[in-house]
C-alpha cells in the first residue's frame, strides 16, 4: 500500500462510513464503541492542551510584566555602585554626574542616573509606615520612556514640582492616609561625631501618586529630588549608585557593556547587572513557572494514555477489516502504520481543537479571572450577608475576594502569546499520541488472519 492508502485507511478506521459499518457489524456508525472512545480520547487531549497553554502564556506574560517592572524601574540595567559614600556631598554629586556623562558616551548605553536610596519611616494623617526613599534626578521621569509607560499616574504628576517635592506609590499613599498637596514627614536616623545615634527629619510635598501596577515592588516607594536625598539620608542607611539603561537588557553583549563600564567606573566601584541584582528573584519566577508547566505536562501525558486505551479498543473492533487487509496481502508494517497514523491523526485533532481555544483562554485570561471574582464575590457577599443578619451594616464590614491578590501579583497581566513555546507544546503532544499508539500498533500488525476470521 502507499502512504496516502494507508493514510486515507488510518482516516476510514477513525470516522467509518454509515453503509461500510452497517455492512459490517449491521449497527449506525455512531454507536461504534471504539469510534466514541477514539473522539473521547481526542476532545480529552484538547482539553488537556488548553489549560497547558493558559498556563504558559499566563505564566510567561506575569513573569515578563514582573521582570520587566523590576528591571526598568529599580534595578536598572546595569548598577555602577559606589562601595563608599563620600563625605562632601556636593562633590560627591559632581564626581557623580562626571561619571555618567562618560557612561552615556558608551556604545550600547542609552542614559546613566543617579540615584541614593534608603530605608525610613513615613508619617501621613492616618498612620506611619517603612518606606524606601529613592532619591533620583528631575531628568529621570522626563528622559525614561519606561517610566512614562510602565507607572500609572493615580493623582497629581510624574514629576518634581519643587526641591522638597515627593512622588509616592499608590500603597503607601493609602496607607499614611496622603494625598497630593499633603505633607509626608520622612524619619531616618544619622550618627552624631560622638557616637550617638539621633533621628534626623525631613517633610515632603506630595506632588504625585503612581502605581506601577506590582505592588510588591512599589508598596513603599518615596521618590525625591536626588539633593535633597544626599542631605537627608546618611550614608550608613543608605547606597549610591548610577543606573545604567542599555538597548537591551536582554542581550548577550550586556556583560560586554558591563565590562566596558566597569573600566570608567574605577576601583571605588562595582558594577552589576540586573541578573546579578535579582538572582534570587529571576529564580523563584523560572522555579514556578517550570512546576507549573509539569503539572500540566502531566495532564496531557494523561490524556495520550486514553489515545492508547481506544486504539486497543479500536484494534479488537477492527480485527475482520486487519485480518481481511492481511489477507489480500498487506504487510505488518503497513498495518502498524495505519494504527501509528490513527493515533498521529486523533492527537492532531485534539490539538486543532484546544490550541486555539487555549489561545483565546489565555488571550482573555484578564476578563476571565476579572468574571470569576465577580461571581466569588456575589456568592461571597450573599454568604457574608446572611450570616450578619440583624447586626445593622453588614455590607460596610465585607471585604471582596481578590484571586490574584494585587500585593504579591500584578493587577493587569500583560499579555504575550510565545508561539514557538506553543508550536513546542503541539509538537510534544503529537509526538506523545503518536509514541502511546505504538502498543496497539504492534498488537493489530501481530495479528493472524486465519485465527481472527475463526473467531469472527
Amino acid at each position: 500500500m502507499t502512504i496516502s492508502t494507508i493514510m486515507r485507511l488510518a482516516l476510514r478506521f477513525m470516522f467509518p462510513s454509515k453503509p461500510e459499518a452497517a455492512i459490517a457489524d449491521k449497527t449506525s456508525s455512531n454507536k461504534s464503541p471504539a469510534k466514541k472512545s477514539v473522539f473521547a480520547a481526542m476532545i480529552c487531549v484538547a482539553f488537556s492542551v488548553i489549560p497547558l497553554i493558559v498556563v504558559l502564556v499566563f505564566s510567561d506574560s506575569m513573569i515578563k510584566g514582573m521582570t520587566d517592572r523590576i528591571v526598568e524601574l529599580s534595578s536598572f540595567h546595569l548598577q555602577s555602585i559606589q562601595y563608599k559614600a563620600q563625605t562632601d556631598i556636593l562633590g560627591n554629586i559632581e564626581s557623580l554626574k562626571e561619571q555618567a556623562a562618560e557612561l552615556e558616551k558608551l556604545d550600547g548605553v542609552e542614559a546613566a542616573y543617579i540615584e541614593r536610596t534608603g530605608m525610613a519611616l513615613a508619617a501621613g494623617k492616618k498612620e506611619r509606615s517603612g518606606a524606601s526613599v529613592r532619591a533620583v534626578e528631575p531628568k529621570l521621569f522626563a528622559e525614561n520612556a519606561s517610566f512614562k509607560d510602565l507607572f500609572e499616574v493615580k493623582s497629581g504628576a510624574l514629576a518634581f514640582e519643587s526641591e522638597r517635592s515627593a512622588v509616592i506609590g499608590s500603597a503607601l499613599a493609602e496607607k499614611t492616609g496622603l494625598a497630593v498637596g499633603d505633607t509626608l514627614h520622612l524619619i531616618t536616623m544619622r550618627n552624631l561625631p560622638n557616637g550617638k545615634v539621633v533621628p534626623k527629619t525631613a517633610a515632603f510635598t506630595v506632588s504625585g501618586i503612581v502605581s506601577s501596577g506590582y505592588q510588591e515592588l512599589d508598596a513603599l516607594w518615596v521618590f525625591v529630588p536626588l539633593e535633597a536625598g544626599f542631605e537627608f539620608l546618611a550614608s550608613n542607611v543608605s547606597r549610591v549608585f548610577i543606573g545604567i539603561k542599555t538597548k537591551d537588557a536582554f542581550s548577550k553583549n550586556l556583560y560586554a557593556v558591563q565590562n566596558e563600564c566597569q573600566k570608567i567606573a574605577g576601583k571605588g566601584y562595582g558594577v552589576y547587572t540586573w541578573q546579578e541584582l535579582n538572582r534570587s528573584t529571576y529564580e523563584t519566577f523560572n522555579t514556578t513557572k517550570t512546576m507549573l508547566l509539569f503539572i500540566m505536562f502531566l495532564i496531557v501525558l494523561v490524556a495520550s494514555v486514553n489515545v492508547s486505551s481506544a486504539l486497543i479498543m479500536l484494534t479488537m473492533e477492527k480485527r475482520k477489516e486487519i485480518a481481511i487487509l492481511k489477507a489480500i496481502g498487506a504487510s505488518p508494517k503497513e498495518i502498524r502504520l495505519t494504527f501509528v497514523l490513527t493515533g498521529f491523526f486523533t492527537g492532531l485533532g485534539g490539538v486543532i481543537i484546544g490550541l486555539p481555544l487555549g489561545i483565546l483562554c489565555a488571550i482573555k485570561s484578564n476578563e476571565i479571572i476579572s468574571f470569576f471574582e465577580k461571581i466569588v464575590n456575589i456568592f461571597a457577599y450573599l454568604g457574608y450577608t446572611v450570616s450578619h443578619v440583624g447586626a445593622g451594616a453588614a455590607a460596610e464590614g465585607f471585604i471582596s475576594v481578590r484571586l490574584l491578590d494585587p500585593e504579591f501579583y500584578l493587577t493587569n497581566i500583560p499579555i504575550a502569546v510565545p508561539f514557538a513555546e506553543i508550536f513546542a507544546i503541539a509538537a510534544v503532544t503529537l509526538l506523545l499520541s503518536t509514541v502511546v499508539s505504538l502498543i496497539p500498533a504492534y498488537k493489530a500488525a501481530n495479528e493472524k488472519p486465519l485465527e481472527s476470521l475463526r473467531k469472527i
